[in-house]
């Protein structure tokens, strides 16, 4: 059963629909005008269409959504925003992994700790942005009684991910909003300490976010994207366009962050 959206919900998947059908048309008119067997065709397409266009522009104005003269709109894509602030804080992690393996410290394990936490939580953000971004592209999301479940079938029904990535996909959010979840609505109580990567035992916190898991965090983010990037069986013509809109930053942005992880390992003991 879909579950209901709210006001602000439907108000904007009504004007992402509504920008996504103005572009189908304008699709449509270039298919047509580029089969066109003469100037009076072309010229009565170009009419019919500039039409169309001058009304949607008029009705977009009386909504508030544009100014009527000319302006510069601009924004954001924030799952590449929150990207870039997870890999920077999982870099800050290693270089502070590395210095816990040398010679074990309170000092390097907190400047860890404080990364890892923004690291792992920004990962999960980036996967929240991420659906963000289609959102309103597919059809209302099912209720589910977990984030996770619901990025799970949102991402698999909008990209097309196989059962069998699925699977692993699903048990990857699971483990990462749980971990995000430790972060953002802690429990405390005093436990005997655990075993860290590093070799040393230490707070339970600082065994569950470190420099290991702030590498497993953002790699599942890095998953998607992959995906995201070039959809195995995009959810219609929506979906691909996005994928394709998208392009210059998995291009740019995510293609440095690869480059960057890649260049600074973690060396386990």
């Amino acid at each position: 059963m879909a579950r209901q959206e709210s006001q602000r919900e439907q108000a904007r998947r009504e004007w992402v629909v509504r920008q996504e059908v103005h572009r189908d048309a304008a699709e449509a008119y270039e298919a047509r005008r580029a089969v066109s067997e003469t100037d009076e065709q072309r010229r009565a397409l170009m009419d019919e269409f500039a039409a169309y266009r001058r009304t949607h522009r008029e009705e977009d104005i009386r909504r508030g959504k544009r100014p009527p003269g000319l302006s510069i709109a601009m924004h954001q894509i924030m799952w590449a925003r929150w990207a870039e602030v997870a890999v920077e804080h999982e870099m800050e992690a290693r270089e502070a992994f590395a210095q816990i393996v040398e010679r074990a410290h309170s000092e390097p394990l907190l400047r860890e700790f404080r990364a890892s936490l923004v690291a792992v939580t920004a990962a999960a953000h980036a996967i929240e942005a991420l659906f963000g971004d289609i959102k309103y592209l597919i059809p209302v999301q099912a209720r589910q009684n977990s984030r996770e479940l619901l990025l799970w079938r949102a991402f698999r029904q909008a990209i097309g991910i196989s059962e069998d990535v699925g699977a692993g996909l699903r048990g990857d959010l699971a483990w990462l909003f749980d971990l995000r979840g430790q972060a953002a609505h802690p429990y405390t109580e005093s436990k005997p300490t655990e075993h860290h990567p590093a070799g040393i035992n230490t707070g339970v916190e600082n065994s569950k976010f470190n420099a290991v898991t702030s590498g497993r965090a953002v790699d599942i983010a890095m998953s998607l994207f992959e995906y995201a990037a070039d959809p195995p069986q995009p959810n219609g013509r929506w979906i691909e366009r996005w994928a394709a809109d998208r392009k210059p930053y998995h291009d740019g942005t995510i293609a440095a962050l690869r480059k960057a992880r890649a260049a600074r390992s973690l060396r386990i003991p």
